[in-house]
């Protein structure tokens, strides 16, 4: 393994955030969000990736068998002190390498701008907060900054249920349990996971990921019983998120699932990642608070996801933030330009982003 070790060392030297590894093309390296092919001229073959799984089969429980049955697999892998979260997959029946560089040691809340959704997710005690985004935007290092601030200052028992597990933290005046999911892991889903923690004495539950109605359905039922639940979903905003849990039930249970998420839900964050200007990346949040009032659109026999956009922007006082005022204000700041927001936001939004940035003071560009 000594080539693809050269390879993971020179990830680790560029800052990237993941490394791909496909037969016919060099090795891929995504830093920023761009994406930067090596200057060996050296193509992985066939042989060589096919040599890896080897490899990577004698220190990983079942690998083979389990890519065999699934023509894909999930792992982890630590090398040099960093750790890798690997996605194995076929390409022409060859093998592709996916690969995410896990950062090391603590995480600097100050450099995306997690530290304002820190602040948001400390305020709440109980119920269910569901972090969001597309892949890539950020939503496992805003759930693991918040449970590495908490270990420094809050006295709780906090278990997590991965997949796999990324960061690695140790307890320290909180007790941090972290369980990873797999057949030859620590539980062989997040929702026989979940089930467990209904005995495991949690203050806080965090689920890598909710996929599915089952693993809701416990989800509600834990915040229900009045502990804390922060779970993901890959899902675009806020709106779409609510949208998107009634639609895992059958019409017949949607009125009742509406009402359950109207007491229980109490926070909604949905992230953009987007390049700096001053280089590395910004977080551009959407923060939905659930007040009496959106509580009540969501509990509305038909549910729009305008009417919770709309209820975002004008609640700012209560502590929502819409993306339209998150752009705005990281635009005013000089953080990014008009070019990027075009890119993320919907042109029906961009008057209003624009009109924005004039009362705040700032320069729109020509």
């Amino acid at each position: 393994m000594e080539l693809f070790n050269m390879i993971l060392e020179k990830g680790i030297n560029l800052g990237a955030s993941d490394i791909h590894l496909a037969p016919g093309s060099v090795p891929v390296y995504r830093v920023d969000r761009k994406l930067y092919f090596d200057d060996s001229k050296l193509p992985m073959t066939g042989e060589f990736l096919e040599n890896l799984i080897i490899d990577f089969a004698k220190i990983t429980k079942n690998l083979e068998k389990i890519f065999e049955e699934s023509k894909q697999v999930d792992f982890s892998h630590t090398y040099a002190g960093f750790r890798f979260r690997i996605n194995l997959s076929l390409t022409k029946g060859l093998p592709n390498f996916s690969i995410r560089l896990i950062p090391n040691g603590e995480i600097d809340t100050t450099e995306t701008g997690v530290k304002e959704l820190i602040a948001r997710l400390k305020k709440v005690n109980s119920g269910l907060i569901l972090i969001t985004g597309k892949v890539n935007s950020g939503k496992s290092t805003t759930l693991n900054a918040f449970i590495q601030e908490l270990n420094k200052e809050a006295n709780k028992k906090i278990v997590t249920i991965e997949d796999p597990i990324e960061y690695v933290h140790t307890s320290n005046k909180c007790v941090i349990i972290q369980k990873e999911v797999g057949i030859e892991a620590d539980v062989t889903s997040y929702y026989d996971g979940l089930i467990n923690l209904l005995r495991e004495d949690a203050d806080i539950s965090v689920l890598g990921e909710i996929r599915d109605r089952k693993t809701m359905d416990v989800a509600l039922d834990l915040a229900e019983a009045g502990g804390l639940v922060i779970g993901t979903m890959h899902t675009r905003s806020c709106g779409e998120t609510i949208e998107r849990i009634i639609n895992l039930y059958d019409s017949a249970d949607q009125m009742a699932v509406k009402n359950t998420l109207s007491n229980i839900l109490k926070l909604v964050i949905s992230q953009k990642l987007l390049n700096n200007l001053n280089g590395g990346l910004i977080l551009a949040p959407e923060i939905m608070v659930v007040t009496t009032t959106l509580a009540a659109q969501i509990r509305q026999e038909k549910f729009k996801i305008s009417e919770i956009e709309d209820s975002i922007h004008s609640l700012r006082i209560a502590g929502c933030k819409s993306y339209e005022v998150s752009l705005s204000e990281l635009y005013v700041a000089h953080k990014i330009d008009m070019k990027t927001i075009k890119l993320v936001i919907e042109e029906d939004k961009l008057d209003s982003i624009k009109g924005l940035i004039v009362n705040a003071g700032g320069t729109l560009e020509d």
